[in-house]
């Protein structure tokens, strides 16, 4: 690899090349496709809200896939080259150990905004067969439908960067990947907790330890459930362009205190 231009366009460019060259993404982004192109067979199985359906499993299988892409993506970003030192040769030139972290992560950025942006496509034009096939279609809000795929990407961006933080910490691919899976999956329940805690119900009694713990991991790990507008596509509700810039601004925000935080930790890492 050439470095003679900004090390961190080079590396993701390299990167974005070599993550299309990857049989296995290829061949999830295949059958991704495929599913969400049969959005109107399986929103013919609904009598009632077919457009609603055929929305709701559009967008599901692109936030799916992305979701998927991204958690295998960033694994492989570093771990791999690392294992059969391909990136020592890279790390060898006079550059530093964080313009290769963001070059690397970077790099992912532009195959899941691909990905998204194929998808996404593929999403929209099965939503568009549906409404072919339905006698009274119902209305589809684009706008909305393509902020729900904004907010995709917002969530796999901050995805992304837990995967480069925690990979950029462990010598191994299975520790990384517990730990995004982990926080993924307290992520995606953070805010309903909370919401369950300041609701009070009748009968529902919780310890001030377990309140406690609950509103920390609130505050601790990224709210993933901010980054989910397809509510608001599917029945066409109107946006809130406050809302939308505080998602923005939040999934920014960690995305920063985790590449900083992934730069410190490679930067201290042994490679010998």
């Amino acid at each position: 690899m050439r470095l003679r231009q900004n090390p961190v366009v080079a590396i993701s460019v390299a990167t974005f090349i070599d993550g299309y060259r990857d049989r296995l993404i290829q061949g999830l982004l295949i059958v991704g496709v495929f599913f969400v192109l049969s959005t109107a067979v399986f929103s013919s199985f609904s009598m009632r809200q077919p457009m609603e359906v055929a929305i709701n499993y559009g967008l599901s299988v692109v936030q799916i896939l992305a979701t998927i892409l991204t958690l295998f993506l960033g694994l492989n970003l570093i771990s791999r080259e690392l294992e059969s030192k391909a990136g020592h040769p890279v790390l060898a030139q006079p550059i530093s150990r964080g313009s290769y972290i963001i070059g690397k992560f970077m790099g992912l950025l532009m195959i899941v905004l691909v990905i998204l942006i194929i998808s996404g496509a593929c999403a929209a034009l099965g939503i568009w067969l549906t409404t072919l096939a339905l006698d009274t279609p119902g209305h589809v809000s684009w706008v909305g439908f393509i902020i729900a795929l904004y907010g995709t990407f917002i969530s796999c961006t901050v995805l992304g960067g837990l995967t480069v933080l925690f990979t950029s910490l462990s010598t191994s691919a299975i520790l990384p990947f517990l730990l995004t899976c982990g926080v993924y999956a307290i992520g995606q329940s953070t805010q309903a907790a909370k919401r369950f805690i300041e609701a009070e119900l009748a009968g529902v009694e919780l310890t001030p330890l377990v309140k406690m713990i609950a509103k920390g991991a609130y505050y601790i790990f990224p709210n993933f459930a901010l980054f989910d507008f397809k509510v608001q596509a599917i029945y066409d509700l109107p946006e809130s362009a406050t809302l939308l810039g505080i998602a923005t601004v939040y999934g920014l925000t960690y995305l920063a205190l985790t590449l900083f935080g992934a730069v410190i930790l490679f930067e201290k890492r042994d490679l010998s």
